[in-house]
Order: C-alpha cells, then structure tokens, then sequence
C-alpha cells in the first residue's frame, strides 16, 4: 500500500476515535464520562508518539474537532429522535 496513503488512514483512523471519545465525554452527565476523556489524551498521546511531523499534528487538532461535531451532532439528533417519537398522522 502507498505509504502516503496509509499514513492518512491512520491520521483519519486516530482523529475519528479522539473525536468520537470527546463527543461522548461532552454527552455523557454520569460520573464514568471521565473514561472517554483520559481515553482521548491516551490516543493524542499515542498518535504524537507515532507521527512527529508538525503537519500531522495540526490535521490531528482540525480532524478531531470536526469529528467532535460531526460526532455530537449525530448524536444529538438519535437523542431527540428517540425522546421525540413522530405522531402518526
């Protein structure tokens, strides 16, 4: 496989478990929500030790907080749909 290409899967793979993590932490009101914290410094830290090119870092930051909302939004929308079932008409 082209290295260029696993490198971004990899980047996408690690920004995509840190900004689902944020997005349950941000959720979640329970005192266990905590875990999904430590568990994304535990992947920031794991990805800076894997890629230490300024570049990588940068898009892990962009990455992970577009993944954060995108994350947060669909969540908040299976929230409302499930507490806000549709009359039949």
């Amino acid at each position: 496989m082209n290295e260029r290409l696993k490198t971004t899967l990899w980047v996408i793979g690690y920004t995509l478990l840190a900004g689902s993590c944020l997005a349950i932490f941000s959720v979640l009101t329970e005192i266990y929500r905590y875990i999904f914290s430590l568990l994304a410094i535990y992947i920031g830290i794991r990805f800076f030790r894997r890629f230490e090119t300024l570049g990588l870092r940068i898009a892990f930051f962009a990455l992970g907080i577009f993944f954060y909302f995108l994350v947060a939004v669909i969540i908040a929308m299976v929230l409302y749909l499930r507490d806000n079932p549709q009359p039949i008409t």
